[in-house]
């Protein structure tokens, strides 16, 4: 099973938090390309280094050695057995819920996160407004995270929260994983 940590250093030096993208690759028929390779990066939009994970690195290997044995320019990155995949979905999604820890927005904070599970706000106008963005699942139509709102009169800690029972929650929808930062941005406002 390749594990691959959720978090660990862009190529800049900053915090990079695992993703994937398409790294150009050098191969003896010219200029190739591998999509959906795992890549930790900070995030930053201005920022176009990265990182490859130790395990990454031999296997980029042996799929530009494929490409050229069969004049390909372009392949999916996959490891040698698939059933290694949901591991490194897990990670993904850690490492995006990750992203968003002591992150404001006009409208909201983000109070705490549960590792690969939830992020939670609260509301810069209305100290007693929560919302929980909550990772739900994988299928063949994408990843899903839940949208809710819920008060609390009282200021939250991770702790008091994983035993509180809020008396009216709102589902507000669910959305996307690549739907999920413009969401966040329409319901509470520019990150700031």
């Amino acid at each position: 099973m390749k594990e691959l940590s959720p978090v660990d250093f862009c190529g800049c030096g900053d915090t990079g938090y695992l993703t994937k993208r398409t790294i150009p690759i050098d191969l003896a028929q010219g200029m190739g390309h591998i999509h959906q390779v795992p890549v930790y990066h900070c995030g930053s939009k201005l920022c176009d280094q990265y990182t490859l994970p130790s395990p990454v690195v031999p296997r980029i290997d042996d799929l530009a050695d494929m490409m050229e044995q069969r004049n390909l320019n372009s392949l999916d990155f996959s490891w040698e057995d698939q059933e290694d995949g949901p591991q490194d979905s897990l990670a993904l999604i850690e490492a995006f819920i990750w992203k968003f820890n002591n992150r404001k927005y006009e409208d909201a904070t983000v109070v705490f996160i549960i590792p690969a599970q939830s992020i939670i706000f609260q509301s810069q106008l209305d100290n007693t407004e929560f919302y929980q963005l909550q990772y739900l699942q994988k299928d063949e139509k994408g990843t899903w995270f839940s949208l809710n709102k819920f008060y609390s009169d009282e200021p939250l800690t991770l702790e008091e929260f994983l035993d509180f029972e809020p008396t009216y929650t709102k589902e507000l929808g669910f959305i996307d994983f690549n739907e999920v930062e413009d969401a966040l941005i329409e319901e509470f406002g520019a990150i700031i």
